[in-house]
């Protein structure tokens, strides 16, 4: 059961992230997209760094229009984070709870 929680978290991790990305990349303009990481850095950066690769990619597609747009998109990203994390979390709680594992079960 472990290695299903784990598989679990790993895949919606990495899958939220794609999904946000993607659906972040399809509202940037044709500069900004132009700034965006090319297939292969994209994928090495979900599969190594899942949602901690948010804050990255916020800086990289809007730091175009100065320091202050790749700030923001630092910020943001970071936040996004934290959702992420905490979607993540509640995934974990109902699934511990659909297991019928006690709450407080190592991962």
């Amino acid at each position: 059961m472990q290695v299903a929680r784990f598989a679990l978290q790993f895949a919606l991790g990495i899958a939220l992230t794609y999904a946000l990305q993607r659906w972040d990349k399809s509202r940037l303009s044709e500069e900004q997209r132009e700034h965006a990481w090319n297939a292969a850095t994209w994928g090495a950066a979900l599969l190594w760094y899942g949602p901690l690769c948010m804050p990255a990619w916020g800086w990289v597609t809007r730091r175009g229009k100065g320091r202050l747009h790749g700030l923001v998109g630092l910020v943001l990203g970071v936040v996004v984070t934290v959702l992420i994390a905490l979607v993540a979390q509640v995934v974990d709680e109902v699934f511990v709870w659909a297991a019928g594992l006690p709450p407080d079960a190592p991962m």
